[in-house]
């Protein structure tokens, strides 16, 4: 028989191997042909590591028994939301900054700023605790 110890870590490994993808936004911008078929594709890509907190707290109360331990776990975990922003549509990052080099990163991609069938698409790669919070530019530059 397996002892309880041994069943949280397996729970825990599970869900630490398992992940998923949720698409939060995708928006397209007006789309010249002439830019696609003429144009060069160009892709860039930005993200961010997010944290759920929440999800954290619950892994660390799973190996604790004490009552006081538990309470102090809430307390840090309240008291680091306070110092993190992020996007309503993901965790919390570290860096909530992370996108503002987008324009900069256009410019280089396409010089002469003629961008058609611009495609961004917000999606967060999601595993247990940790998340990757993705921006992703698809479009074409016609120079």
């Amino acid at each position: 028989m397996l002892s309880s110890r041994s069943l949280i870590i397996i729970f825990l490994s599970a869900m630490l191997l398992s992940g998923c993808s949720i698409l939060h936004k995708t928006q397209l911008s007006e789309i010249d042909s002439k830019a696609v078929t003429h144009g060069q594709r160009f892709e860039i890509l930005l993200s961010e590591t997010g944290v759920n907190l929440k999800e954290a707290a619950q892994i660390a109360k799973a190996f604790t028994n004490s009552k006081e331990t538990s309470s102090q776990i809430k307390e840090v975990e309240q008291f680091i939301s306070y110092f993190q922003m992020g996007p309503r549509t993901g965790n919390m990052v570290f860096n909530d900054r992370y996108a503002d080099a987008v324009p900069k990163i256009l410019l280089t991609k396409c010089p002469s700023g003629h961008i058609s069938s611009l495609m961004s698409i917000r999606e967060t790669a999601k595993y247990p605790v940790v998340s990757g919070e993705i921006i992703k530019l698809i479009g074409y530059c016609l120079n």
